[in-house]
């Protein structure tokens, strides 16, 4: 898969909640974009990229969200914007982590489990593929829906014939949650990379130098000299130019953004 464009204008935007300092809420829009590319397998009608999900939904008679995470309201949004015709059935809706926020939003960087994310997205696509982000936990004695897969060092083949590799976590202190050292990330990273995957999913991300934008600059040597295929990562939010080109391949940054991707048309 390669982007060939991204609409720079939102055709729909999701109001939420997420926690600011001093324990007050922020009041956010998440936009909701287009993008064209070539290279997707025949069937697939669409693909729905998400990552850094931090909030609740917002209701106008609540002043600090609801108990609904607010990637379960992308779920609803997804499945309205369906039905209206605004967007193509989902084929996959790929996931790149932190999908976590503390239900009154009193703190930013709360830590919990999103299992119900992951379980309202399976049911708006015919699958999910995702990694976990550092403030991500799952209960692994309930077990997800057949059609969801955590990635974290694996490469699969989706029912579409994507082959998708992808890695949890950030690099940082191994003794705190889904952190490892640098060396044992990238070793991972490219246990990936080597299999040629279609798609990489990464929580934390390759740095910009271009445009001196935030990201892992050990991630992104190793992306530029040895992978040619398509990154998505979040992690840390890049106001412009989300899309670039690392090495022979692409790297899109799709913190706090839902991205639509569709054919590009002849």
């Amino acid at each position: 898969m390669r982007l060939t464009s991204i609409e720079a204008t939102p055709f729909h935007s999701l109001r939420y909640w997420t926690s600011g300092p001093g324990r007050r809420p922020r009041l956010r829009e998440l936009p909701f974009v287009h993008a064209y590319a070539k290279g997707l397998p025949e069937r697939v009608r669409s693909l729905v990229l998400v990552s850094d999900l931090q909030g609740r939904e917002y209701l106008s008679t609540s002043l600090r969200g609801t108990e609904r995470l607010l990637g379960e309201a992308v779920a609803e949004e997804l499945s309205l914007l369906v039905s209206l015709g605004d967007i193509s059935e989902i084929s996959t809706i790929l996931v790149c982590g932190d999908l976590y926020d503390y239900s009154d939003c009193r703190k930013p960087g709360g830590t919990g489990p999103v299992e119900a994310v992951f379980r309202s997205l399976s049911e708006v696509a015919i699958e999910v593929v995702g990694v976990l982000g550092n403030h991500d936990t799952l209960d692994f004695e309930s077990p997800l829906p057949s059609c969801v897969t955590i990635l974290d060092g694996e490469v699969i083949k989706t029912s579409f014939g994507m082959q998708i590799g992808g890695v949890s976590g950030i690099i940082g202190d191994p003794k705190r949650h889904n952190r490892r050292d640098e060396e044992t990330f990238i070793k991972i990273m490219e246990t990936c990379t080597c299999k040629r995957p279609d798609i990489l999913l990464l929580h934390q991300g390759p740095e910009d130098k271009n445009r001196h934008q935030v990201g892992n600059p050990a991630i992104a040597l190793s992306l530029e000299t040895g992978f040619s295929g398509f990154t998505l990562f979040g992690h840390t939010h890049w106001p412009e130019f989300p899309l670039i080109e690392i090495g022979d391949g692409q790297g899109l940054n799709i913190d706090t953004r839902v991205v639509i991707v569709k054919p590009e048309i002849p």
